[in-house]
């Protein structure tokens, strides 16, 4: 009788005449799944940063785009700004003003004549337009005198 290699050999069993017990057939398993979830996972991660890399790249040519607007933008202003100034320049230029005052009929003075104004009404003007010299503000005997003696009782206020 032929032995059967496949199963070893139980050395409490008789070998003549007695079978082998009946055991559980072994099957040999494929195991290419768990490398195809790899690799699909895997392609999914490439996928995800490539598109976010795309998007990234989208969101800087947009911030570009803004940026070069603003930059042309400015250029415009200050061309406009240049001009503005060349025009002004023009218009305030002597030989302009004296054309346009002859346009309107004005003439050149012929005669110069100064006028005295009284320390009052210097000192009236000063205080009501709040540019106090030095020599006015310290001057005792200054008419602004009372003016400020007022101003410190009432703490500054109009």
């Amino acid at each position: 009788m032929a032995r059967n290699m496949a199963f070893p050999v139980d050395q409490s069993l008789p070998i003549d005449g007695v079978a082998a017990p009946s055991r559980p057939r072994l099957v040999q398993a494929e195991r290419g799944g768990r490398a195809i979830w790899v690799l699909v996972v895997s392609a999914a991660l490439v996928c995800g940063v490539f598109f976010i890399a795309a998007l990234v790249h989208v969101e800087l040519a947009k911030q570009q785009m803004k940026l070069d607007s603003l930059t042309k933008t400015v250029a415009m202003a200050r061309d406009n700004y240049n001009v503005l100034r060349h025009e002004r320049s023009l218009l305030i230029s002597p030989d302009n003003l004296s054309s346009q005052a002859a346009r309107l009929g004005m003439k050149p003075s012929t005669q110069a004549r100064f006028v005295a104004v009284e320390p009052d009404i210097i000192a009236g003007v000063l205080a009501s337009t709040g540019d106090l010299g030095d020599a006015v503000a310290h001057d005792e005997q200054s008419p602004l005198n009372e003016f400020g003696q007022l101003k410190s009782e009432i703490g500054g206020a109009p």
